[in-house]
């Protein structure tokens, strides 16, 4: 029930606020249709049209900006080409309801009413709105990407996959040199007199992966760009009406692009995982140092138990506040 009140409620909406906006929007049709008539009765209301006819084109201008999605190219554009394209798009909708009711609508006979049964507003507002729909659409459409922005990507992917491999031998090494400090320190037999050079080498084993988190972090980010990229250089040979080497030369840049996107995402995900190796050699390099190297150990895990809880529980309170911005 509650449902049906709640439809009802946006119908009436709709009737009571589209209605008037679709009447200042036809306003040309009506006015050119009285000047057509020639009716004198009619003729008498010929300037309030004409002002709606002013109105009508700011009007169309807003209804066109709040109609496109604020990601699209328009509302992305510079100031100066943004209010222009508004304007442009606004006329192109004042241009297809003003034909249609202009079309459609019957001449008027004396004792008609200049707005009457037979001016088909409803459907001039549905046309209005099948005309945003498209323009809205259009303004999404996926930009057609140029042989230099393809290059330039796979260059910047190449650049990262080397910076990635970098990172993930400097990983490895440290996940290595971990394991190899746990096995020797549960061989010792005198552990605390390692217990400063092992707090300092744990502290460098979790920069490290931190690190490394953030840069394979970066890297992901840059894979999400280009898998768009790709798949827009993919289509683009055949959207191409140029000659055969350009399309050449642009398939060539897509698969050196693709190959690069895939090497980064081999190396970023195999870096992953080392990472989750590294913390956990690193975990039980803090147990280690916490049951061998007597009360220096054990207060130092303490500590670092106690700020990595607190650490956590900040995390928890920013994305508490911060998830719903």
């Amino acid at each position: 029930m509650s449902g049906n009140r709640r439809g009802c409620a946006f119908a009436f909406l709709a009737l009571f606020l589209g209605m008037p906006l679709a009447i200042v929007l036809v306003s040309p049709a009506v006015a050119a249709r009285i000047v057509v008539d020639g009716l004198p009765e009619h003729a008498v209301h010929l300037q309030e049209w004409l002002w709606g006819s002013a109105v009508s084109v700011p009007l169309a201008a807003l209804v066109v900006r709040f109609a496109l999605n604020r990601h699209g190219r328009l509302r992305r554009s510079p100031l100066v080409r943004r209010w222009p394209g508004f304007l442009l798009r606004g006329l192109v909708l004042l241009a297809a309801v003003n034909a249609f009711v202009f079309l459609r609508k019957k001449p008027s006979l004396p004792g008609d009413h200049v707005i009457d049964a037979g001016t088909p507003l409803f459907a001039a507002a549905l046309t209005g709105v099948a005309v945003l729909v498209a323009m809205r659409l259009w303004d999404r459409r996926a930009r057609r990407v140029t042989v230099e922005e393809v290059r330039a990507a796979a260059a910047e992917a190449d650049q990262a996959l080397r910076r990635v491999r970098t990172q993930n031998d400097r990983v490895r090494r440290q996940a290595q040199q971990v394991r190899a400090r746990v096995e020797k320190l549960q061989r010792s037999e005198r552990p605390e007199v390692e217990f400063h050079s092992l707090r300092v080498f744990h502290r460098e084993s979790y920069q490290c992966a931190d690190t490394a988190h953030l840069a394979y972090h970066s890297a992901q980010t840059s894979l999400r760009t280009m898998a768009s990229l790709v798949r827009h250089a993919r289509r683009a040979p055949y959207q191409l009406t140029v000659s055969r080497r350009a399309r050449a030369e642009m398939r060539a840049a897509a698969a050196h692009l693709d190959r690069s996107q895939g090497e980064l995402r081999t190396h970023v995900d195999e870096g992953l995982g080392m990472v989750r190796t590294l913390n956990a050699n690193t975990a039980d390099l803090k147990h280690e140092i916490r049951d061998h190297c007597g009360t220096q150990g054990r207060e130092w895990f303490a500590a670092l138990e106690e700020r990595v809880e607190q650490a956590r529980e900040e995390r928890r309170v920013a994305n508490r506040f911060g998830g719903g911005q």
